[in-house]
């Protein structure tokens, strides 16, 4: 498990008595293998993530619906998910020393154009690929109510 816990979204009712989680299914399949164990539970009052739509999309529904259907339950994992079409996708030549090298998603590294065209292509690539897979696409999300993990590079 990574050192960063998997952030769930939820909406404490009026009375303070109550969570209502946005995905309850993935919360509890989550928790689950923690079962018999004692945990922390930590609870904050959610950021508000600054990012382009395209990072929101690609972080937020892109990466965890391929995830999914490669077979990661546990979130935690999904940055391998990540790590891997980056490097197949924004590989550059080796460095002087023989130091693999790729292109990051993140820090403004690609313009807009270029992660368009990386999305397209992770997506076209996925769903060809693996078995069953199907990424969902923007039009049939709110982006507004897609949370962004941060994290990428």
């Amino acid at each position: 498990m990574s050192a960063h816990p998997y952030a769930f979204i939820a909406v404490v009712d009026e009375s303070g008595n109550r969570i209502h989680f946005d995905n309850p299914a993935a919360f509890r399949a989550y928790v689950s293998k923690f079962a018999a164990m004692e945990v922390v539970v930590m609870v904050k009052k959610r950021l508000r993530q600054q990012g382009s739509q395209a990072m929101k999309f690609y972080r937020g529904v892109v990466i965890p619906d391929i995830a999914v259907a490669c077979g990661y339950v546990d979130p935690d994992d999904w940055q391998q998910v990540h790590e891997g079409l980056a490097w197949r996708f924004l590989r550059l030549p080796d460095g002087q020393f023989g130091e693999p090298r790729r292109r990051s998603t993140a820090k403004g590294d690609l313009s807009q154009d270029e992660m368009s065209k990386y999305i397209d292509d992770v997506i076209a690539y996925a769903e060809v690929s693996i078995p069953g897979c199907r990424v969902r696409r923007p039009e049939e999300i709110d982006l507004e109510d897609i949370y962004d993990p941060g994290g990428c590079e």
